[in-house]
């Protein structure tokens, strides 16, 4: 099997229907992360950009508008299609788009002043490899910075369908660099300090960052509902529940969003991720 080849199938399959169909809700609902991401930066413009796991092109296209050049890689070529449709759309000219993997890429050496990733970065199935790669396309002393989840437990907008799930079996144990790649790999702080520093990082920094997200950006109760339940990491939960149980299932998934639903404002639920930074030192053999 190709490197991250199982990832390759999902993001240019299944995995990436929801996300085309509602790339704008998306975009409002982790819109606290990518603010916090494209803060923490520090876009001067001087620089060139490299997105990784770009998606449909938002945090591409926000660092773009601060500095001379912003590139968005990610290995989804539905996704990609959507963000350079919205570059062409927003008359954006200093952001172009490649599909790709990152942990394999040739990127050019030092070609890249800033690294970016908004929740990107926990789908390798080598990541020391990958980490190592991104460093080599950075010029020496540049930075990264990226967001990846903390773990299921710790996000309420996931829990709130966890705690029904467990009712009927248990949950899985998702997560950490030993799982494999997916949403949690990265959701370790020990680990992540581990793993940026041995692909040649210095002055690794990982922040928590909690804020409340708006599921689906906002809408009325059905809205906000539907869109959640249409999240693959919602899907999965869910598929774990005998079939003759899964309607009761999302019955009290959707009994337990409504009471939480709040008129004008949306289904307001708590999420929490770590805001990771750092320096490219030495740059290791990416291999």
């Amino acid at each position: 099997m190709s490197a991250n080849q199982q990832m390759s199938e999902a993001w240019n399959g299944g995995e990436s229907v929801h996300y085309v169909e509602e790339a704008d809700r998306y975009d409002r609902q982790l819109a606290p992360f990518a603010d916090a991401l494209i803060e923490r930066v520090g876009l001067e413009p001087h620089h060139a950009v490299l997105d990784i796991g770009c998606g449909c092109g938002v945090t591409t296209l926000a660092a773009a508008r601060h500095v001379r050049a912003a590139t968005g890689l990610d290995i989804s070529t539905p996704l990609v299609q959507v963000a350079m449709t919205r570059a062409r759309e927003a008359d954006v000219h200093n952001a172009d788009f490649v599909v790709a993997d990152a942990q394999t890429f040739s990127f050019d050496a030092g070609a890249f002043d800033i690294v970016i990733s908004e929740f990107g970065l926990m789908f390798f199935d080598d990541p020391v490899r990958a980490f190592a790669n991104l460093r080599r396309a950075l010029v020496h002393g540049g930075r990264i910075a990226f967001v990846s989840w903390q773990g299921l437990e710790a996000n309420d907008w996931v829990m709130t369908v966890g705690e029904v799930v467990r009712r009927y079996v248990p949950l899985p144990q998702l997560g950490g660099l030993a799982g494999g790649p997916g949403m949690f790999a990265l959701q370790n702080p020990d680990e992540i300090r581990s793993l940026v520093d041995a692909a040649g990082f210095v002055d690794v920094e990982v922040e928590p960052v909690t804020p409340g997200i708006v599921i689906g950006g906002g809408g009325t109760l059905d809205e906000s509902i539907d869109f959640l339940l249409g999240m693959g990491i919602v899907r999965g939960l869910l598929s774990r529940v005998d079939a003759a149980d899964r309607d009761a299932a999302v019955d009290a998934v959707r009994s337990s969003l409504a009471s939480r639903y709040q008129p004008g404002v949306g289904l307001r639920l708590g999420a929490a991720g770590w805001l990771v930074s750092a320096r490219a030192g030495q740059s290791p053999d990416a291999g």
